[in-house]
């Protein structure tokens, strides 16, 4: 009995789950096809029917799936924020949590693999690039609508790619340098055997 029109996506999904899991915990050089395709419950010659190489499946990891604000993290957010908190320090507490620190493969995939990505192929650095780009972006108009920044769009769905216009060339810096800090500190404290 052939497969039905469905299967080929959702078994590229579950490619993709079991490998942006994995890359996210050991690294891109730590990983193997055959362990993506295990995690998975797949065999290793399924990989092929979707993706050339690793690097193409790595790819596709940082396009499809690899966000800094990914829906559960939005919906944690938007929690703090209706209860009356601030968005910004509730990203700031979440990113830095103990949850986020010590579960690479549940995060960001920014601390793990940013190294890594600097010496890869160009199109995982573009992709990776994409992703920086998307989460500050997203981060300084959030930074400017707490502001209350005149002109900026105040109803914009973080969940999409849509370009956001109007925010201040100064929350932009500060949400980049605000990234470095935390990436940073999520670095550093995986690194050290250290709860304080």
């Amino acid at each position: 009995m052939p497969y039905s029109p469905a299967h080929k996506p959702k078994t590229r999904i579950r490619i993709l789950n079991a490998a942006t899991a994995l890359f996210k915990k050991n690294g891109f050089e730590n990983v193997t096809i055959d362990q993506v395709m295990a995690e998975a419950g797949l065999t290793r010659g399924g990989f092929y029917a979707h993706f050339k190489n690793k690097e193409d499946l790595f790819v596709a990891c940082v396009e499809n799936g690899m966000s800094l604000l990914s829906s559960p993290v939005l919906a944690k957010l938007r929690k703090a924020e209706r209860a009356g908190g601030d968005w910004v320090t509730s990203f700031a507490e979440l990113y830095l949590s103990r949850v986020h620190i010590e579960n690479p493969e549940l995060g960001c995939a920014l601390p793990t693999l940013s190294a890594e990505v600097s010496r890869s192929g160009v199109r995982a650095q573009e992709a990776f690039s994409r992703l920086i780009n998307q989460a500050s972006e997203k981060l300084a108009w959030k930074l400017a609508k707490e502001d209350d920044v005149p002109g900026i769009d105040r109803h914009i769905n973080l969940e999409s790619d849509q370009k956001l216009r109007n925010v201040p060339v100064q929350y932009e810096q500060d949400a980049i340098a605000m990234l470095a800090m935390m990436v940073g500190a999520v670095v550093l404290s995986r690194a050290v055997d250290d709860e304080t």
